[in-house]
């Protein structure tokens, strides 16, 4: 039987590995097989309501940092052209929209 990972190892991993985040990724990068995924879906659920992981779609986040890959909705230019942005889906630490 593999031991589970402690909530900051699964953290550590998330950030060394942001492309490899989904549940099946974790699992394969600890040796969790069979009925011991049950306990990492639990430590994940967990992080996840400490407000530490963001759930998107199939993988897990740190709700504090962009995606690799985002939609951005431009909000002005300035006299030198440089764009102003904001993403779509974000609302993580940094975000004000009083900026905006």
């Amino acid at each position: 039987m593999s031991n589970i990972p402690t909530k900051p190892e699964i953290l550590d991993w998330i950030e060394q590995n942001p492309t490899l985040t989904a549940k099946r990724d974790i699992a394969k990068a600890f040796g969790i097989k069979g009925a011991a995924r049950i306990d990492l879906k639990r430590q994940l659920k967990e992080l996840e309501a400490e407000g530490h992981l963001e759930k998107r779609k199939r993988s897990y986040q740190d709700p504090d940092r962009l995606p690799p890959v985002s939609v951005l909705v431009i909000s002005h230019a300035d006299k030198d052209g440089d764009l102003f942005a904001k993403p779509m889906e974000w609302q993580g630490e940094g975000w004000n929209p009083l900026f905006w």
